[in-house]
């Protein structure tokens, strides 16, 4: 491998998508910041550590096999290859996915996405995993459920990319992929002993309110950073990303004082559920059309967390509602 060649790529656009890797490196221990305030306070430390463990999971996981299942050089329908094995590869292979900066660049990018995705399954399964068993769930899911989902909507050889499908940054790959999957780890390993779906359990909203801060921050490199470009496609995905997570925010806001009592907990889950809404969409659409997804979707996660305690369901953080049914507005 001719290492002067691989490395020698001093442009804006690596700039750019080394510090949107950064920005989203940086949501996965906002994540954990995030969900740690909204559970009980017996659960705090076990849920910080569920979202921090992936980065050390995943990451061994993907440098390994995961971005050679998901981007490597292949025909297959499922996996990719075992070509880039260790992030193995040559210079030619740059024009795939990063022609305008190093593959290894892209390598980490998508690094990021893989380890906050199984991260926000932790939400849902509060109180009901013990470590061991959690940490070998999140080494096999990244590799039979993440892997093929980013091949299929993502890779070059992907099958529903192939088919027409528009996925900016990761709306069917990250947030509905982990919303069901936290949906049914949730009833596979059924109800908590102390289960209430009337129950607030929040003890420490000063950490939900900056854990969401940093989410907000860390999700423009999220979007941004998937035009692969620092380019005006790029301002465009920062722009709505921005323009939705407010709009979600506001209309949370705003529901709950014309309800009679503005919740904190419910303002930080606004503008989370904007900026799930727009993820997939964030390059494609004009700043107007980001601001309206921000509102739909904060109305329809809202009524539907209203309905919560008709489920037998406990997704205890409500992955299933905020990830998934954002998605669907």
């Amino acid at each position: 491998m001719n290492t002067t060649k691989l490395f020698n790529h001093d442009t804006g656009d690596n700039a750019w998508m080394m510090t949107s890797t950064a920005l989203v490196l940086l949501m996965t221990p906002a994540l954990a910041f995030f969900y740690g305030g909204l559970v009980d306070r017996k659960n705090i430390l076990n849920q910080l550590f569920l979202s921090f463990i992936c980065m050390g999971i995943v990451f061994v996981q993907w440098v390994l096999f995961g971005f050679s299942f998901a981007f490597g050089p292949s025909t297959k329908i499922g996996y990719g290859s075992f070509e880039w094995l260790a992030l193995h590869f040559g210079e030619s292979e740059n024009a795939l996915y990063s022609p305008t900066y190093p593959l290894l660049t892209f390598a980490a990018y998508q690094a990021t996405f893989a380890i906050i995705t199984p991260a926000l399954i932790s939400g849902a399964i509060v109180g009901r995993m013990k470590l061991i068993p959690y940490m070998l769930f999140i080494f096999i899911w990244s590799t039979i459920c993440y892997d093929p989902m980013a091949r299929w909507v993502w890779s070059t050889n992907g099958w529903l990319k192939h088919l027409g499908t528009l996925d900016f940054a990761g709306g069917t790959v990250v947030h509905i992929l982990s919303g069901v999957s936290g949906l049914v780890a949730s009833i596979i390993l059924g109800k908590r002993a102390d289960f209430d779906p009337r129950s607030t359990t929040a003890h420490n909203l000063p950490f939900t309110i900056l854990g969401t801060g940093l989410l907000w921050v860390g999700w423009s490199g999220f979007n941004g950073g998937s035009a692969n470009s620092a380019n005006g496609i790029a301002a465009l995905a920062l722009v709505n990303t921005n323009a939705a997570a407010a709009a979600g925010l506001i209309t949370w806001v705003v529901i709950d004082a014309i309800r009679g009592r503005v919740s904190i907990s419910g303002a930080c889950v606004g503008p989370i559920v904007g900026l799930v809404a727009v993820t997939p969409a964030c390059g494609f659409i004009q700043p107007g059309w980001a601001l309206l997804f921000g509102v739909i979707a904060a109305c329809m996660v809202y009524f539907l967390l209203l309905l919560k305690h008709y489920m037998r369901v406990d997704d205890t953080l409500d992955v299933a509602f905020v990830h998934g049914g954002g998605i669907f507005k």
